[in-house]
């Protein structure tokens, strides 16, 4: 069994199928590798929906078109994972939509729907072996419930469940998780021990996405895990001729006994409306230093170190309170309005419920503390 896997797809902008053609999108090599493989999986970054009303969130709100499906069945994905920190941006019907127009193209999916299905695992059977393919996010945005759907948010407890159940059942486990830090090309300490002990758990292979990047990877007691795959096919003008325009894939190759594994590597909507594969060395960076980085503790904690003093001022104005307890008896009494407009409660809340900003925020409070002592 042959398995590719990709990151974060958003069709919009340029790469919208009413944009472009959708057989000049691919590379020659890119196709030929799709066209070897038994299934071809993505994470599908956005609703496909009409929808017009968004939930109440910060951060943008993503949508694509629904005829963008026939891009999903033009390029040859069979598969797509849901769990993910925008799925559900314009609601249960913007995934429901989605949900209706991927069953009718027969695409199937992973890690989002509703609360009385199975959404968190998808089952493959091919030439007798078992393949066990869990998604899962973190806790932002998407994974609560609205109106009876949402996307499969992370939990230790659930995680260990979900792995070992399908260990238990001769399955192969492939997990695909999406969340640490975007713009970041290595995982912080947390989401390194997290991704982790999806292995110790018993998963075969990790996979991450959701940085926007690409990260390093590792083989951990005998598992793959891919930090990051970064981008697939995701057009932001803002972002040209950067870290955001590249993308890794990753070909498993399965036996009863063995996985063994493949990478490449491609430029996506950079110049250019199309997919390019490239070599690693004209990548923006040297992944055998970030590898390198990775099995050093103490040098993914100084990295981390440097990335969270980088974004002190952004969560600094989410943070700040204010002090007199003057102004706040006015405030318990209603004779002033309060500070925290409700924009600011939901970044409030998104920080303590999604893992990678309240991975941050506890630390620039543990330093504000210590440095106030």
């Amino acid at each position: 069994m042959k398995i590719l896997i990709t990151g974060d797809f958003c069709p919009i902008n340029r790469a919208d199928i009413k944009e472009l053609n959708s057989n000049n999108i691919l590379c020659q090599k890119f196709k030929e590798l799709l066209s070897q493989t038994d299934y071809n999986i993505t994470n599908l970054e956005s609703p496909l929906t009409e929808h017009s009303k968004k939930i109440k969130k910060t951060g943008p709100a993503l949508k694509a078109p629904p005829e963008n499906v026939n891009l999903l069945t033009d390029l040859g994905f069979n598969i797509v994972t849901l769990a993910n920190n925008h799925i559900m941006d314009y609601g249960s019907e913007g995934l429901k939509e989605t949900l209706h127009l991927l069953k009718t193209k027969k695409i199937d999916f992973v890690g989002a729907g509703n609360i009385h299905d199975e959404i968190g695992v998808i089952y493959k059977t091919k030439n007798y072996i078992k393949v066990a393919i869990i998604n899962v996010c973190e806790n932002e945005w998407s994974t609560e419930v609205m109106d009876e759907y949402y996307a499969n948010g992370f939990s230790e407890i659930k995680m260990f469940y979900a792995i070992t159940n399908a260990k238990k059942q001769g399955y192969k486990v492939i997990v695909i998780h999406h969340g640490g830090h975007e713009m970041y090309n290595l995982p912080s300490p947390r989401l390194k021990s997290t991704l982790r002990y999806f292995v110790d758990c018993g998963a075969d292979v990790v996979v991450n996405h959701h940085t926007h990047c690409i990260g390093g990877n590792e083989v951990y007691n005998n598992a793959p895990i891919f930090y990051s795959l970064g981008n697939f096919i995701f057009d932001y003008g803002n972002k040209r001729n950067s870290i955001w325009n590249y993308g890794m894939g990753i070909v498993l190759d399965l036996s009863l006994d063995s996985i063994n594994f493949e990478t490449f590597y491609f430029n996506q909507f950079d110049d250019d409306n199309d997919v390019k594969i490239i070599k690693s060395i004209d990548l923006l960076y040297d992944l055998d230093n970030l590898n390198s980085i990775i099995q050093d503790n103490k040098a993914l904690d100084e990295k981390f170190k440097e990335f969270v003093n980088q974004s002190k001022k952004q969560y600094n104005t989410y943070l700040e309170p204010i002090k007199s307890k003057y102004l706040l008896a006015l405030i318990n009494r209603k004779l002033l309005p309060s500070f925290w407009h409700p924009r600011k409660r939901q970044y409030l809340k998104n920080i303590i419920t999604c893992e990678s900003h309240y991975e941050i925020v506890k630390i620039l409070l543990r330093n504000e503390i210590i440095n106030a002592k």
